[in-house]
């Protein structure tokens, strides 16, 4: 009966498991056929030629695409590091009876839920330099005039400061979802036992809520990977290529200067890191599971 059961879900999966493969194989195997060639859409009168790997290999001497991936680096690095702190802070806050709980979640989820290109647009008035708010506050505080996103000094961070602002509820609310899966019971023993609320974090909370924080460390540092519409409208991937991200680079590469041969081997070169990263997290899962 049971043999039975299994075919026939097997059966019904068929049909969608096909189109899913479909889907994403068809795309993956011609963009390994379009890397290999030299191909400008802008002038098909020369065709795409074949090169064999030339286009990896030019990767390996272009400055500007170790430049968009230390910028990605270090737009992940900190964004989610930040974003982790302030999750996990507002969530062991959030996670006691206070007054106006639900209504300060409800807050928080709002900027995670709002289109990124409106986003963008929000805080680009929010930061302009003639008549923003945050830039009027900054001159009453005595402060020099500043060009949130024009500035080689402040562009980078001023994109990380726009993640923290949208993904921050994102990882508060997985960790919000673990804390409230932890069992009372040790809590109420080691309380009887004299720990403090320091104790009880370092010694029962961050060792159960491990796993839960590694999947949302990961989950967040995907998405964060291909991280586009807010940059994209607000700086281009300027100043001096300063908010140029891996995605930016790849979009400009294939859809400004049409060279999809170049930009589908950076897109394969980004999915490898992908599944670099995919495997160390799994790693470390199995390590703390």
């Amino acid at each position: 009966m049971a043999t039975v059961k299994r075919k026939t879900v097997v059966l019904f999966l068929l049909p969608a498991m096909l189109v899913i493969t479909a889907v994403t194989l068809y795309p993956l195997i011609y963009s390994i056929w379009v890397s290999l060639r030299q191909w400008n859409i802008s002038r098909p009168w020369y065709g795409n030629n074949f090169v064999g790997l030339n286009n990896f290999s030019r990767i390996l001497t272009d400055g500007q695409f170790w430049n968009s991936m230390r910028v990605t680096g270090l737009f992940i690095f900190w964004s989610v590091f930040i974003e982790f702190v302030l999750a996990l802070g507002l969530a062991l806050l959030l996670y006691k009876e206070i007054r106006a709980k639900n209504t300060i979640r409800a807050a928080l989820i709002i900027p995670m839920i709002v289109c990124p290109s409106v986003i963008a647009l929000i805080w680009k008035y929010l930061l302009n330099d003639t008549f923003g708010v945050l830039t009027l506050l900054v001159r009453r505080l005595g402060f020099e005039n500043m060009h949130w996103y024009g500035d080689i000094r402040t562009a980078l961070p001023t994109m990380i400061l726009i993640d923290v602002w949208e993904w921050t509820a994102f990882l508060f609310l997985i960790l919000l979802s673990g804390l409230i899966s932890l069992p009372v019971t040790l809590y109420e023993v080691a309380r009887i036992d004299g720990a403090n609320s320091w104790k009880l974090f370092r010694f029962i909370t961050l060792p159960l809520m491990k796993p839960v924080i590694i999947i949302a460390l990961f989950l967040r540092t995907l998405d964060a990977l291909r991280t586009f519409d807010i940059v994209w409208i607000l700086t281009r991937g300027g100043p001096s290529y300063r908010t140029e991200l891996i995605s930016i680079f790849i979009f400009k590469e294939g859809l400004h200067f049409f060279n999809v041969g170049y930009a589908s081997a950076i897109s394969l070169i980004l999915l490898l890191v992908v599944g670099v990263i995919f495997y160390f997290f799994i790693r470390i899962t199995k390590l703390e599971l």
